[in-house]
């Protein structure tokens, strides 16, 4: 399950996804446990009126769900969300029906997606700062898309063809890939 380092994806964004599998981030269940909040203090920050856990606010949440929502449908799939995150992270990973050469960056657009919401959750409690699901998706697919452009050299993408058309961006440089191994 230390599949999380990737080379596309910033190594302290390769760490947060590390932690958040082995549920050791300051989610706010995780606090209680350790006596630094009180029961409380609980709370979903998106005033959604569930507890907060690393399992709520990365699947459950309205604001995470709708998240999700859109990177499936940006990407062109529909999946049953599994009910753990360790089961959502195998199944973006690996694709079944894809190609293998597009599981990276599956890698990229759900390690973005996880970190945007991280940060969303971060931003409003200690930014006062909110955000809609829309605006977090395009967060997620700028992020993507810089990560894939400063660390893969044969990205030769624009943004508005990953914006606009993630499959074949995919599809194209894993044929690409496959013909320059052969050549």
């Amino acid at each position: 399950m230390d599949d999380v380092w990737h080379r596309n994806i910033p190594e302290k964004v390769s760490l947060f996804v590390w932690r958040l599998l082995r549920n050791r981030l300051p989610s706010k269940d995780n606090l209680l446990r350790q006596n630094i909040l009180h029961v409380n203090d609980l709370a979903c920050v998106t005033g959604c009126g569930a507890s907060e856990s690393a399992k709520h606010l990365f699947l459950d949440c309205d604001l995470s769900y709708s998240l999700w929502l859109l990177i499936w449908n940006w990407i062109g799939i529909s999946v049953v969300t599994p009910c753990q995150i360790r089961d959502h992270f195998i199944q973006v990973f690996f694709m079944a029906e894809m190609p293998r050469g597009t599981h990276s960056f599956f890698k990229v657009v759900w390690s973005a997606c996880v970190w945007v919401i991280w940060k969303e959750r971060n931003n409003r409690i200690f930014k006062n700062m909110v955000s809609t699901p829309l605006v977090l998706f395009e967060r997620v697919k700028l992020l993507s898309f810089l990560w894939l452009k400063a660390k893969q050299a044969s990205f030769y993408y624009c943004y508005h063809d990953w914006w606009r058309h993630l499959l074949p961006c995919m599809s194209v440089h894993w044929l690409l890939s496959v013909l320059l191994v052969l050549l």
